[in-house]
């Protein structure tokens, strides 16, 4: 009789906590989803001179010129994870290779918007390279040029609502670019007027990464 009364008791404090169990289960929180958020309208603030390949240029107070990423690329990518930039010294030409972004293991290559002598590379943004998209126009300065002509150097490039009108372009061109004809729906875009999302490239394949880094801009990733 104790036996049974034993396992009966057992049975019992069994089907008790399958009971709770279960209940906990049922009124379990849902965990909630991911935000997903777009890409900001790209604003370059006044003074920024703008290259055609998203690299910026802003002539400082003892004549250097400093250069970072512009805000459409930086939206476009999201954070990054590493930056390479040239040492002092070194001399560069408009169009040549001057930055190099890690993001998700995978690398861009950043054109010079201007020719000169890298005079100062920004430890902070080599060090914490997040602050190269999310502060693209501030402390997220990668490297400063010295240029004799200072004319010469910005007179191809956008300024004011030129160079807005041009990255508001190049935003429309992105989401154009990331719903190519006969593409599957699974896309990295919004569905409230196909507004890219932030860091909408980290999302994309190799085949488009490196469409990017082309079509965007222009120097190889193998460089």
């Amino acid at each position: 009789m104790t036996a049974i009364l034993v396992i009966l008791t057992i049975l019992v404090f069994v089907g008790v906590d399958a009971i709770v169990m279960a209940f906990r289960r049922r009124h379990a929180a849902v965990p909630a989803a991911a935000s997903v958020v777009p890409m900001l309208e790209p604003r370059p603030p006044h003074g920024i001179f703008l290259g055609p390949r998203h690299a910026w240029v802003r002539i400082t107070s003892d004549g250097a010129l400093r250069v970072g990423i512009d805000d459409f690329l930086a939206e476009a990518l999201g954070d990054v994870e590493g930056v390479e930039a040239p040492p002092r010294g070194a001399q560069v030409r408009r169009g040549d290779p001057l930055l190099r972004l890690r993001v998700k293991g995978r690398s861009l290559v950043i054109p010079a918007p201007v020719s000169g002598e890298v005079v100062a590379v920004n430890a902070h943004a080599v060090a914490q390279p997040w602050a190269v998209s999310r502060d693209p126009y501030g402390v997220g300065w990668v490297v400063a040029l010295w240029t004799r002509d200072h004319h010469e150097a910005i007179k191809p490039l956008r300024i004011g609502n030129a160079a807005t009108a041009f990255l508001r372009q190049e935003m429309q061109r992105l989401a154009d670019f990331l719903t190519p004809a006969g593409t599957p729906a699974t896309v990295p875009l919004l569905a409230d007027g196909g507004v890219p999302r932030k860091g909408a490239l980290a999302a994309v394949d190799a085949a488009r990464w490196d469409a990017f880094q082309k079509e965007f801009l222009g120097a190889s990733a193998e460089e």
